[in-house]
Protein backbone atom coordinates (compact mmCIF):
# COMPACT_ATOMS: atom_id res chain seq x y z
CA UNK A 1 0.00 0.00 0.00
CA UNK A 2 2.80 2.44 0.90
CA UNK A 3 4.56 1.71 -2.40
CA UNK A 4 1.37 2.47 -4.32
CA UNK A 5 0.97 5.69 -2.37
CA UNK A 6 4.56 6.71 -3.14
CA UNK A 7 3.96 6.00 -6.82
CA UNK A 8 0.81 8.12 -6.76
CA UNK A 9 2.63 10.98 -5.03
CA UNK A 10 5.35 10.94 -7.67
CA UNK A 11 2.79 10.64 -10.45
CA UNK A 12 0.78 13.60 -9.12
CA UNK A 13 3.92 15.71 -8.77
CA UNK A 14 4.98 14.79 -12.30
CA UNK A 15 1.54 15.67 -13.70
CA UNK A 16 1.61 18.96 -11.82
CA UNK A 17 5.00 19.88 -13.29
CA UNK A 18 4.03 18.75 -16.78
CA UNK A 19 0.82 20.80 -16.83
CA UNK A 20 1.99 23.64 -14.60
CA UNK A 21 1.21 26.48 -17.04
CA UNK A 22 -2.47 25.64 -17.67
CA UNK A 23 -2.95 24.74 -14.00
CA UNK A 24 -1.53 28.05 -12.81
CA UNK A 25 -3.73 29.86 -15.35
CA UNK A 26 -6.83 28.04 -14.10
CA UNK A 27 -5.81 28.83 -10.50
CA UNK A 28 -5.14 32.48 -11.36
CA UNK A 29 -8.42 32.90 -13.24
CA UNK A 30 -10.49 31.32 -10.47
CA UNK A 31 -8.65 33.38 -7.82
CA UNK A 32 -9.18 36.52 -9.91
CA UNK A 33 -12.92 35.80 -10.16
CA UNK A 34 -13.02 35.51 -6.37
CA UNK A 35 -11.35 38.91 -5.97
CA UNK A 36 -13.61 40.53 -8.60
CA UNK A 37 -16.70 39.28 -6.76
CA UNK A 38 -15.30 40.66 -3.51
CA UNK A 39 -14.69 44.02 -5.18
CA UNK A 40 -18.20 44.10 -6.67
CA UNK A 41 -20.05 43.20 -3.48
CA UNK A 42 -17.54 44.77 -1.08
CA UNK A 43 -16.25 47.95 -2.78
CA UNK A 44 -14.57 49.27 0.37
CA UNK A 45 -11.61 47.17 1.53
CA UNK A 46 -11.25 49.01 4.86
CA UNK A 47 -13.66 46.77 6.82
CA UNK A 48 -12.05 43.73 5.27
CA UNK A 49 -8.57 44.91 6.20
CA UNK A 50 -9.68 45.54 9.78
CA UNK A 51 -11.26 42.12 9.92
CA UNK A 52 -8.05 40.42 8.68
CA UNK A 53 -5.79 42.37 11.01
CA UNK A 54 -7.98 41.89 14.08
CA UNK A 55 -8.60 38.19 13.48
CA UNK A 56 -5.04 37.06 14.14
CA UNK A 57 -5.97 34.78 17.02
CA UNK A 58 -9.04 33.17 18.51
CA UNK A 59 -8.63 35.22 21.70
CA UNK A 60 -8.43 38.56 19.87
CA UNK A 61 -11.36 37.56 17.65
CA UNK A 62 -13.56 36.72 20.63
CA UNK A 63 -12.56 39.99 22.28
CA UNK A 64 -13.34 41.85 19.09
CA UNK A 65 -16.78 40.23 18.78
CA UNK A 66 -17.55 40.97 22.44
CA UNK A 67 -16.74 44.65 22.08
CA UNK A 68 -18.60 45.09 18.78
CA UNK A 69 -21.85 46.97 18.43
CA UNK A 70 -24.82 45.42 16.62
CA UNK A 71 -24.00 47.39 13.47
CA UNK A 72 -20.41 46.17 13.56
CA UNK A 73 -21.53 42.55 14.00
CA UNK A 74 -23.91 42.92 11.07
CA UNK A 75 -21.05 44.33 9.00
CA UNK A 76 -18.85 41.40 9.99
CA UNK A 77 -21.58 38.93 9.02
CA UNK A 78 -21.99 40.76 5.71
CA UNK A 79 -18.24 40.54 5.01
CA UNK A 80 -18.13 36.87 6.03
CA UNK A 81 -21.08 36.03 3.78
CA UNK A 82 -19.54 37.79 0.78
CA UNK A 83 -16.17 36.11 1.34
CA UNK A 84 -17.84 32.69 1.59
CA UNK A 85 -19.93 33.26 -1.55
CA UNK A 86 -16.92 34.52 -3.52
CA UNK A 87 -14.79 31.59 -2.36
CA UNK A 88 -17.50 29.10 -3.36
CA UNK A 89 -17.69 30.54 -6.89
CA UNK A 90 -13.91 30.59 -7.24
CA UNK A 91 -13.54 27.03 -5.92
CA UNK A 92 -16.28 25.80 -8.27
CA UNK A 93 -14.45 27.26 -11.29
CA UNK A 94 -11.15 25.82 -10.04
CA UNK A 95 -12.43 22.30 -9.41
CA UNK A 96 -14.42 22.17 -12.63
CA UNK A 97 -11.58 23.58 -14.73
CA UNK A 98 -8.84 21.37 -13.26
CA UNK A 99 -10.85 18.15 -13.47
CA UNK A 100 -12.03 18.84 -17.02
CA UNK A 101 -8.46 19.61 -18.03
CA UNK A 102 -7.19 16.39 -16.43
CA UNK A 103 -9.94 14.37 -18.09
CA UNK A 104 -9.12 15.84 -21.51
CA UNK A 105 -5.39 15.22 -20.99
CA UNK A 106 -6.06 11.60 -20.02
CA UNK A 107 -7.91 11.19 -23.34
CA UNK A 108 -5.03 12.74 -25.28
CA UNK A 109 -6.92 15.95 -26.05
CA UNK A 110 -5.40 19.42 -25.95
CA UNK A 111 -7.37 21.90 -23.87
CA UNK A 112 -6.52 25.44 -22.80
CA UNK A 113 -7.22 26.80 -19.33
CA UNK A 114 -10.16 28.91 -20.54
CA UNK A 115 -11.66 26.07 -22.54
CA UNK A 116 -11.28 23.71 -19.58
CA UNK A 117 -13.20 26.10 -17.34
CA UNK A 118 -15.81 26.64 -20.04
CA UNK A 119 -16.17 22.90 -20.65
CA UNK A 120 -17.13 22.41 -17.01
CA UNK A 121 -20.00 24.95 -17.27
CA UNK A 122 -22.78 22.31 -17.53
CA UNK A 123 -21.67 20.91 -14.17
CA UNK A 124 -21.33 24.27 -12.40
CA UNK A 125 -24.79 24.26 -10.72
CA UNK A 126 -24.36 20.76 -9.27
CA UNK A 127 -20.71 21.38 -8.41
CA UNK A 128 -21.56 24.68 -6.69
CA UNK A 129 -24.31 23.05 -4.61
CA UNK A 130 -22.02 20.13 -3.76
CA UNK A 131 -19.18 22.49 -2.78
CA UNK A 132 -21.59 24.41 -0.54
CA UNK A 133 -22.92 21.22 1.09
CA UNK A 134 -19.42 19.84 1.66
CA UNK A 135 -18.26 23.16 3.13
CA UNK A 136 -21.28 23.26 5.43
CA UNK A 137 -20.87 19.65 6.59
CA UNK A 138 -17.15 20.03 7.22
CA UNK A 139 -17.62 23.34 9.04
CA UNK A 140 -20.25 21.75 11.30
CA UNK A 141 -17.69 19.04 12.08
CA UNK A 142 -15.11 21.68 12.95
CA UNK A 143 -17.57 23.43 15.24
CA UNK A 144 -17.91 20.20 17.26
CA UNK A 145 -14.19 19.39 17.32
CA UNK A 146 -11.33 19.63 14.84
CA UNK A 147 -11.05 15.85 14.40
CA UNK A 148 -14.64 15.27 13.12
CA UNK A 149 -14.18 18.10 10.64
CA UNK A 150 -10.96 16.60 9.29
CA UNK A 151 -12.53 13.13 9.05
CA UNK A 152 -15.55 14.46 7.16
CA UNK A 153 -13.27 16.43 4.86
CA UNK A 154 -11.34 13.24 4.05
CA UNK A 155 -14.40 11.03 3.60
CA UNK A 156 -16.04 13.39 1.08
CA UNK A 157 -12.81 14.32 -0.72
CA UNK A 158 -13.54 12.19 -3.81
CA UNK A 159 -17.03 13.68 -4.33
CA UNK A 160 -16.04 16.36 -6.92
CA UNK A 161 -13.98 13.86 -8.94
CA UNK A 162 -16.84 11.34 -8.98
CA UNK A 163 -19.33 14.07 -9.89
CA UNK A 164 -17.44 15.18 -12.98
CA UNK A 165 -16.19 11.76 -14.04
CA UNK A 166 -19.41 9.77 -13.57
CA UNK A 167 -21.86 12.60 -14.36
CA UNK A 168 -24.19 11.46 -11.58
CA UNK A 169 -26.19 13.24 -8.91
CA UNK A 170 -24.32 15.28 -6.33
CA UNK A 171 -25.81 13.43 -3.35
CA UNK A 172 -25.11 10.04 -4.93
CA UNK A 173 -21.47 10.91 -5.56
CA UNK A 174 -21.11 12.15 -1.99
CA UNK A 175 -22.45 8.80 -0.76
CA UNK A 176 -20.12 6.92 -3.11
CA UNK A 177 -17.12 8.88 -1.85
CA UNK A 178 -17.45 7.69 1.76
CA UNK A 179 -16.97 3.90 1.29
CA UNK A 180 -14.32 4.44 -1.41
CA UNK A 181 -12.27 6.72 0.83
CA UNK A 182 -12.79 4.51 3.87
CA UNK A 183 -11.49 1.50 1.94
CA UNK A 184 -8.43 3.42 0.75
CA UNK A 185 -7.92 5.69 3.75
CA UNK A 186 -4.14 5.20 3.79
CA UNK A 187 -3.89 6.49 0.24
CA UNK A 188 -6.15 9.51 0.62
CA UNK A 189 -5.97 10.75 4.22
CA UNK A 190 -2.29 11.88 4.26
CA UNK A 191 -2.73 13.92 1.07
CA UNK A 192 -5.91 15.63 2.29
CA UNK A 193 -4.37 16.37 5.71
CA UNK A 194 -1.24 17.80 4.07
CA UNK A 195 -3.42 20.01 1.85
CA UNK A 196 -5.40 21.18 4.89
CA UNK A 197 -2.17 22.00 6.74
CA UNK A 198 -0.99 24.09 3.78
CA UNK A 199 -4.30 25.98 3.68
CA UNK A 200 -4.11 26.69 7.43
CA UNK A 201 -0.48 27.84 7.07
CA UNK A 202 -1.43 30.19 4.23
CA UNK A 203 -4.25 31.63 6.34
CA UNK A 204 -1.89 32.37 9.22
CA UNK A 205 0.87 33.72 6.98
CA UNK A 206 -1.30 36.09 4.97
CA UNK A 207 -3.80 36.81 7.75
CA UNK A 208 -1.20 38.85 9.63
CA UNK A 209 0.49 40.32 6.56
CA UNK A 210 -0.52 43.96 6.68
CA UNK A 211 2.17 45.48 4.45
CA UNK A 212 0.28 44.99 1.18
CA UNK A 213 -3.22 46.14 0.15
CA UNK A 214 -5.95 43.69 1.17
CA UNK A 215 -6.81 42.91 -2.48
CA UNK A 216 -3.18 41.99 -3.23
CA UNK A 217 -2.99 39.77 -0.15
CA UNK A 218 -6.20 38.02 -1.11
CA UNK A 219 -5.12 37.48 -4.71
CA UNK A 220 -1.74 36.00 -3.76
CA UNK A 221 -3.15 33.86 -0.94
CA UNK A 222 -6.01 32.64 -3.16
CA UNK A 223 -3.62 31.82 -5.99
CA UNK A 224 -1.36 29.77 -3.71
CA UNK A 225 -4.36 28.09 -2.09
CA UNK A 226 -5.81 27.23 -5.49
CA UNK A 227 -2.49 25.81 -6.66
CA UNK A 228 -2.36 23.56 -3.60
CA UNK A 229 -5.95 22.50 -4.35
CA UNK A 230 -5.02 21.78 -7.98
CA UNK A 231 -2.22 19.49 -6.80
CA UNK A 232 -4.61 17.68 -4.46
CA UNK A 233 -7.17 17.33 -7.27
CA UNK A 234 -4.52 15.75 -9.50
CA UNK A 235 -3.69 13.26 -6.76
CA UNK A 236 -7.35 12.44 -6.07
CA UNK A 237 -8.01 12.09 -9.79
CA UNK A 238 -5.15 9.61 -10.11
CA UNK A 239 -6.29 7.73 -7.01
CA UNK A 240 -9.83 7.46 -8.38
CA UNK A 241 -8.50 6.13 -11.69
CA UNK A 242 -6.53 3.45 -9.82
CA UNK A 243 -9.21 2.24 -7.40
CA UNK A 244 -12.22 2.16 -9.74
Amino acid sequence: MSLTANQLYRDAASQFKQHFKPLILISLLSAFVTIILLKIFLPSTDPLSDFIQNGESAESLFTLLKDMSDDQRNLLMHISGIMTFSALIGNTLLVGGVLKYLSASAQGKSLSALRAIGASAPVWPRLLIQTFLLTLIVQLGFYVLIVPGVILMILFSLSPVLLLENDRGLIKTMKQSVPLVWKHMRLIAPAVIAWFAVRVALTFIFGGFGLMPASTILLISNLLAHLSSALLLIYLYRVTAQIR
